[in-house]
C-alpha cells in the first residue's frame, strides 16, 4: 500500500505517492513586472521591447510657428535693404569710374550723412544718453579722424595695389566677396553696438571687395573718398538700419522703399536691364517669398515623443 494509516486517524503519504501528486499540479506563472522606462536597473524584457504606451506621448508640431503675412514682409525689409545698399554702392563705383562722380564731391556727400546720421541718433536717444557714453562717442570721432588721415596716406599704396592683376579676375573676384558679403550679413535687430560673426566675414567680405574695385581708381582723392565712403556704408550704416528696425517698423520699411527707390534710379543711367532685375528681386523677397513660406508651412510635420534625447535642467544657485 502506498498510504499508511497513522494513529489519529491519518495516512501519511509515501514519497512516491507526494512525487505522483506534485507531478499532476498545474504550473502557476507569476506575472512579469511592468515595465517602466528606466535605463539603470535589470528587467524582465529585451532591449528592443516597445510598450504599448509609446506612442502615447507622440506630439506632432509642437513648437511649429505660423507666420502672419504682414510680420513676415516687414522681416524681410533687412534682406532688400542690404540688397539695396550694395546696388548703391556699386552704382557709387561706377560713376567714379566712369568720372562722372568726383572723388570731393563724394567726400562731402558721405561726411555730411555721416554727420546727419550721428545727429539724429543722438536725437532718439536724448532721454538715454549718460555721460559714459558721451566719452564712448568723443572717443569715436577721435578714431574716425586717425583712421582718416592713415587711409589717406595709404590711398596712392591702394590704388596701385591691384596693376599686375587683371581686371577680369578683378570682377570676379568682386563678385564673389559681394556674395559673401550678401549671404553672412547680420540680419538680426538686437546688435546695436558691435560686429559677431558671422557679421565681421560679412564686413571683412565688403572691405576687400571695396579695395579691389578702389585700385581701379585713377587718383588717390578718388581712392580715399570711395574706401572712407565704404566703411562708413558697411560698418555704421547697418547699425543705424538695425536700430530703425527695432524702434520703428515703419520707420524701417520707408527705409526700404528709399534705397531699393536710389538703387533703381541710379542704375536707371547705367544699365536699365540691371535696374529692372533689382525692382522685380525686391518685390519677390519682399512680397512674394513671404507667401511662399506661409504656403510650405502646411506641409511641416515636426514630431517629437519619447525617442528624443533628454535635456538636463541645471538649477543655478545665486548667493
Amino acid at each position: 500500500a502506498d498510504n499508511a494509516e497513522a494513529p489519529g486517524g491519518l495516512y501519511l503519504a509515501t514519497p512516491h505517492a507526494t512525487a505522483t501528486a506534485s507531478s499532476t499540479r498545474p504550473t502557476v506563472f507569476q506575472p512579469r513586472r511592468p515595465w517602466r522606462k528606466l535605463l539603470y536597473i535589470k528587467q524582465e524584457y529585451p532591449d528592443d521591447y516597445v510598450d504599448d504606451t509609446f506612442l502615447m506621448e507622440l506630439q506632432k508640431n509642437a513648437n511649429v510657428r505660423m507666420y502672419d503675412y504682414s510680420t513676415v514682409v516687414i522681416q524681410t525689409t533687412v534682406i532688400t535693404q542690404h540688397l539695396s545698399s550694395i546696388m548703391i554702392f556699386i552704382s557709387v563705383f561706377i560713376n567714379l569710374y566712369r568720372g562722372s562722380l568726383a572723388g570731393r564731391t563724394l567726400v562731402w556727400c558721405s561726411s555730411i550723412s555721416t554727420v546727419l546720421g550721428f545727429v539724429f541718433w543722438d536725437i532718439l536717444n536724448m532721454y538715454l544718453r549718460t555721460p559714459e557714453q558721451r566719452i564712448v562717442r568723443l572717443n569715436l570721432i577721435k578714431g574716425a579722424l586717425l583712421f582718416a588721415l592713415l587711409l589717406f596716406g595709404l590711398s596712392p599704396i591702394l590704388r596701385t595695389l591691384t596693376e599686375d592683376t587683371s581686371r577680369d579676375t578683378i570682377w570676379a573676384m568682386t563678385v564673389i566677396f559681394f556674395g559673401v558679403n550678401l549671404a553672412f550679413h547680420d540680419y538680426s535687430t538686437g546688435n546695436l553696438t558691435n560686429i559677431r560673426f558671422p557679421g565681421s566675414v560679412s564686413l571683412n567680405a565688403a572691405v576687400l571687395a571695396s579695395v579691389l574695385l578702389a585700385s581701379q581708381l585713377n587718383n588717390n582723392l578718388s581712392v580715399f573718398a570711395f574706401l572712407s565712403f565704404a566703411l562708413k556704408w558697411f560698418a555704421l550704416f547697418p547699425i543705424f538700419r538695425r536700430y530703425l528696425k527695432r524702434i520703428s517698423d515703419a520707420a524701417s520699411m520707408a527705409t526700404t522703399m528709399v534705397l531699393a527707390l536710389m538703387a533703381t534710379a541710379l542704375f536707371m543711367y547705367i544699365n536699365k536691364a540691371v535696374a529692372l532685375l533689382h525692382i522685380f528681386s525686391s518685390l519677390f523677397i519682399t512680397f512674394v517669398c513671404p507667401l511662399w513660406l506661409i504656403w510650405v508651412q502646411r506641409y511641416k510635420n515636426e514630431i517629437h515623443g519619447p525617442w528624443d534625447e533628454a535635456r538636463p535642467i541645471v538649477h543655478r544657485y545665486f548667493h
